[in-house]
């Protein structure tokens, strides 16, 4: 280990990373963030350990607030609450909640204005939006108690990994806006602050992975946070040249912004030797779970104290509808978020779910078949784990036809081509497969990987 590097860790951690945050107090435009990061990390301390009991009281008792201030402050819920006639100056429960109409995508585009909250100054208001990797891109408007909340949950579960802020991190990471290079001196002084050096992941290849490997054998990081395929791309990279194992991370890797996959999670955790959690999030909403246990078959802790997380249906695999307790400058309330989940038993519309069984990916990530019935999205990385591919995309047409584009491996030959078609045709009935070789797979303007989409309307 380089000795500077080491001494930058302690420096990080122990003194630029604290002066920072007493920084942050005497600032007037950052005290209110400051001090909702600082109040979110010590409830998350105390209430680690409540009971499901305890957690439901306090649950009920922020819900009641949050719909409160959305029904005072903004125009849309306030029209929605009167419409459907709730008051929800009562002392509502869950099944009432439940009975509340949910907020989607569209709902957000068209409206959002009349979401934004009359009681938060806008000189206090940060504008986001998401990547736009299912259409047209969500706007969203946070204020400081959301953003110190978000913030402190994120730096919690990484706390709770032995990895919090100033600790050597090395991100391979991606952003739809392209920061190819945290090039400003206000990005540089962060990165140095907390320790922590960007390997962008919007344009790889074999030589930009062979040259990331080496500068990460230098580095040394404690802990990876990464795109699943991405890491996923180097791991395999390093795997398929037979190069010397990796002495990084130097304690865990955290993957997010997609799902990881099963096959993707073993040849990541074969090469890195290290453990993996899973983070489950996105920019409209933040981090709402964490997998703590380093296992595939382990279960997501959901961020209740950020976010209230319930099935939309009864069903065991549900989709997901999130409502934010501390959307500040721009309520949340029961969002359908387009991703599915499998929730524990006994989950139910309108009462928060604390633990997720598992992510299963996007609601729009299917293929429909002409019965009505559909194959999910992440049944295809399992159905061709066993081929020679590098990577593959499955794309669904208006008329139901299925295009697979593939990138071979170089033992990939004919006989591997002709027992694909036939593993496609036997799991896709009734539909038009046509199976092409490619030299790469798209990814979205997020630079998600989407195994699956289709066309094909619900």
């Amino acid at each position: 280990m380089n000795p500077l590097i080491a001494l930058h860790d302690t420096l990080s951690h122990r003194i630029l990373w604290p002066a920072r945050q007493r920084w942050r107090a005497l600032r007037r435009e950052e005290r209110g963030a400051f001090r909702a990061y600082q109040e979110g990390l010590q409830f998350r301390t105390v209430a680690t350990d409540w009971s499901r009991e305890a957690r439901d009281v306090w649950v009920l008792a922020r819900l009641r607030t949050t719909l409160r201030w959305a029904y005072d402050t903004t125009d849309y819920y306030r029209a929605q609450f009167e419409r459907i006639g709730f008051d929800p100056r009562t002392d509502f429960g869950f099944d009432d909640f439940a009975r509340l109409p949910v907020l989607t995508r569209a709902d957000l585009q068209v409206n959002g204005p009349a979401l934004r909250s009359r009681a938060v100054p806008s000189d206090e208001v940060s504008w986001n939006a998401t990547g736009g990797s299912t259409g047209r891109p969500v706007e969203i408007w946070m204020g400081p108690e959301e953003r110190g909340w978000r913030a402190s949950g994120s730096e919690g579960s990484m706390r709770r990994l032995g990895v919090g802020i100033g600790i050597r991190r090395a991100l391979l990471w991606g952003h739809h806006l392209d920061p190819v290079a945290r090039a400003s001196r206000k990005d540089k002084v962060a990165d140095f602050l907390v320790h922590r050096r960007w390997y962008d992941c919007l344009r790889l290849s074999a030589d930009i992975l062979a040259s990331y490997d080496r500068d990460l054998r230098r580095y040394q990081p404690r802990c990876i946070v990464a795109y699943a395929s991405a890491l996923a791309a180097l791991a395999d990279q390093l795997e398929v040249r037979g190069a010397p194992p990796p002495n990084y991370p130097t304690r865990c890797i955290v993957t997010g912004a997609e799902k990881l996959f099963a096959e993707q999670r073993a040849v990541i955790e074969r090469v890195f030797r290290r453990p993996v959690h899973e983070r489950y999030g996105s920019r409209d909403v933040g981090d709402m779970a964490f997998q703590y246990l380093a296992r595939g078959d382990a279960h997501f802790d959901v961020d209740w104290p950020l976010v209230m997380v319930e099935p939309q249906s009864d069903e065991p695999e549900s989709p997901i509808l999130v409502t934010k307790l501390r959307g500040d400058a721009m309520p949340m309330i029961r969002y359908v978020n387009d991703d599915v989940a499998r929730f524990p038993p006994g989950a139910c519309p309108g009462h928060p779910a604390y633990q997720l069984e598992e992510i299963i990916g996007r609601i729009l990530d299917r293929v429909m078949l002409p019965t009505g019935r559909w194959v999910h999205g992440a049944h295809f990385p399992h159905l061709l784990k066993d081929f020679p591919l590098r990577d593959f995309q499955v794309h669904q047409s208006a008329d139901y036809s299925v295009r697979v584009r593939f990138v071979p491996t170089a033992v990939f030959g004919a006989s591997h081509r002709a027992e694909l078609e036939a593993n496609l045709a036997a799991n896709l009935p009734g539909i038009r497969v046509t199976v092409d070789e490619v030299d790469a797979i798209l990814r979205t303007r997020a630079n998600k990987w989407r195994p699956v989409t289709s066309e094909v309307p619900e």
